[in-house]
């Protein structure tokens, strides 16, 4: 009969072999009959790190640290786990624990130069990468680390010859194949970043769509990531239907009413619980591989969404509610953070009390497009346009009633893109790979203006241009609404 130390073994062996759900259905089994067992609390928090849910790993990891609060190890892992949920700081004493109790443990070492990295701290996040390699070199995590950080940091033939060393030990390292899309989007050489970035998980056994001649057959254009990605990438629907597919498209609820407006030839459903049925599949984000996009031929109208005509009235009779006695200037909308669960949001938002440069500017309207729990920080002199909003159709309305909008890296500003309207995007030194590098324009967006930060951190000079740009457009718009005011 086996004994509990036999689970825990079998548990354990299972795990080195990568069976996670096997190893963990034994962790558990462990726990049932001892819930204080460290090692099984420990490594059942391992497992459920290495599946992706971080929450649930930190907390088994931390019950495990407070039986055993002098193992090196489980610090080391908890580090890693608060990192992957954006908690940089609490990672970083977690790992120093780590690192008091064993100098030399790289996992703590090389989850201390990710900590670094989030906090968009390259220098040090490097130097620690460096110290995990010399103690563990050729290491997968270490490489992949240090691949990112020196992408980030724009030392590319660094970060190329790192992920292309892991690779060539690794070649079906996705996470190494995807970092390095990254590396080769952000540049401009989109169709190696394509490519590359066909490593994403698979979820459909349909034949995936590569671009063959579709000869009407039904195929199933599917979101996989975020609402903004859906928003960019939906451009090529109309674009499959041309090419001769029954084109369905499968999108999120809160995006079924905007996309309807992509035109007829577009069947949009609402994501079920099985996919409609169809003959080839294709993720949103595969279809610029499929129609071989380079810069010089990304598809993009001025507009390719449209918010209903009853809504954009409806919402603009509301806006003028809130408007009451604001002056007749331009109207702007704010938005100053992301999702907090997006892994680089500590990046890519702006903490509220830093617009303050902007709130100022004479002869503008300005509003709050916040949403998500950033909105509770909105300074009372910014009135509040989301109230009611039921749907990025809702949003699309409320765009349309706009001059001019001003937002972080969200899927408002992919909105604001898709429909035409003037947007100003504030980008952080490292910028999703979308936007490029060192130029003021989207390829994919023509009414967007990109405003980037010059180093890691540093909004004060993002805010500052915008903020001159804003006295600029303020007196421009207002006297171009002069003469219709007095018609």
């Amino acid at each position: 009969m086996a004994t509990l130390l036999d689970v825990l073994d079998a548990a354990v062996n299972h795990h080195m072999a990568g069976r996670l759900a096997e190893a963990a259905q034994d962790y558990r089994v462990v726990l049932a009959v001892e819930p204080a067992q460290p090692d099984a609390l420990h490594l059942l928090g391992v497992a459920e790190a290495q599946r992706g849910v971080q929450a649930a790993a930190a907390a088994l990891i931390a019950r495990s640290l407070r039986l055993r609060p002098d193992a090196a190890s489980p610090w080391a892992n908890l580090g890693g786990a608060l990192r992957a949920l954006g908690d940089a700081e609490r990672a970083e004493t977690a790992l120093a624990r780590a690192l008091a109790l064993d100098p030399a443990l790289a996992d703590a070492l090389t989850n201390l130069g990710s900590a670094r990295h989030a906090l968009a701290d390259h220098p040090a996040a490097l130097a620690w990468l460096e110290r995990a390699e010399r103690l563990r070199p050729g290491h997968p995590d270490t490489a992949l680390n240090r691949g990112v950080v020196l992408r980030d940091a724009r030392r590319f033939a660094e970060s190329d010859a790192c992920l292309d060393a892991l690779l060539a030990a690794r070649p079906d390292h996705a996470d190494a194949h995807l970092a390095r899309a990254v590396g080769r989007l952000v540049r401009g050489d989109l169709r190696a970043g394509w490519d590359e970035f066909e490593w994403r998980p698979r979820r459909l056994p349909a034949p995936p769509w590569t671009g063959e001649p579709l000869d009407g057959r039904r195929i199933l254009l599917h979101a996989e990531q975020g609402f903004g990605d859906t928003i960019q990438f939906a451009r090529y629907a109309p674009l499959v239907a041309r090419a001769g597919g029954r084109v369905i498209l499968d999108v999120h609820p809160l995006q079924f009413r905007l996309l309807r407006s992509l035109g007829p030839d577009i069947q949009v459903l609402v994501r079920g619980p099985a996919p409609a049925p169809h003959d080839l599949h294709c993720p949103l984000m595969s279809l610029p591989r499929a129609f071989g996009t380079d810069l010089a031929s990304i598809p993009a109208p001025t507009a390719y969404l449209s918010a209903e005509a009853d809504e954009v009235a409806r919402w603009g009779r509301r806006i003028a509610e809130v408007d009451a006695g604001a002056g007749s200037g331009p109207r702007v909308g704010l938005v100053w953070a992301g999702n907090p669960n997006h892994r680089n949001d500590r990046n890519r938002s702006i903490p509220v009390e830093r617009l303050a440069p902007l709130l100022g500017t004479p002869g503008l309207r300005l509003f709050s497009l916040q949403t998500g729990d950033a909105k509770a920080a909105r300074p009372a002199a910014l009135p509040d346009l989301t109230a009611g909003v039921r749907d990025f159709a809702d949003s699309a309305a409320i765009l349309a009633n706009l001059d001019l909008v001003i937002a972080v890296d969200t899927a408002t500003i992919h909105l604001a893109g898709a429909l035409g309207v003037p947007a100003w995007l504030l980008l952080p030194y490292a910028p999703d790979w979308r936007w490029l590098l060192d130029r003021a324009d989207s390829p994919w967006y023509p009414s967007l203006r990109l405003f980037r930060q010059p180093r890691p951190g540093d909004w004060e000079s993002v805010l500052r241009a915008v903020a001159t740009e804003l006295d600029g457009f303020a007196a421009d718009r207002s006297a171009q609404l002069a003469p219709q005011k007095q018609s």
